[in-house]
């Protein structure tokens, strides 16, 4: 026996998909669907570019505070290490309170190459009040020379005494003229 066949249903389309209600009614409850869905998507859409411009800024930040770098402790201390030598490579170009008379030696022979005269020599040690300063620079040494001659051989005196001492520090010259 055959059997009859059975009607072939048609494929039904987004509306005959719906609950049998009316077209109205139909028209409602998808404008209803598309507002429940569409509605939040736009909202938060809406609330992005506030939210992403705060995360721009903090992802600034962040890049800054990650850019800076950060100082190993091995190199700061070739740092010291590099500071150290420098300032005594510069303390050993300054004279010592023990090579007093050296100098002395050496400018006295620098006067008479000048065709200066020396009549009067003064070696004083100075100590600074601050202690600070005592403790930073030490003591300093004060040579005072009264020369007599002319003013142009006293002239070269000052030009070779930067070359001979180049960290001395001139404080007083008097100048005497003799009235004949």
């Amino acid at each position: 026996m055959t059997q009859p066949e059975a009607p072939e249903e048609k494929k039904k389309g987004l509306t005959g998909s719906l609950p049998k209600i009316g077209r109205l009614s139909q028209l409602i409850l998808l404008i209803g669907v598309f507002l429940i869905i569409f509605v939040p998507l736009w909202f938060l859409n809406q609330q992005q570019s506030g939210r992403q411009a705060e995360l721009r800024t903090t992802l600034t930040n962040l890049t800054r505070v990650l850019a800076i770098e950060e100082a190993p402790e091995a190199k700061l201390e070739a740092e010291l290490a590099q500071a150290t030598a420098e300032t005594e490579a510069t303390k050993s170009t300054f004279p010592t309170t023990s090579q007093s008379p050296e100098i002395l030696d050496s400018l006295i022979e620098l006067a008479e190459l000048n065709d200066l005269c020396i009549y009067q020599t003064k070696v004083a040690l100075y100590e600074p009040q601050d202690k600070d300063k005592a403790r930073a620079i030490g003591s300093m040494l004060s040579i005072g020379i009264a020369l007599r001659g002319q003013i142009p051989k006293f002239q070269n005196f000052l030009l070779a005494l930067d070359d001979l001492l180049p960290t001395s520090q001139i404080k007083e010259i008097t100048f005497e003229t003799a009235v004949g």
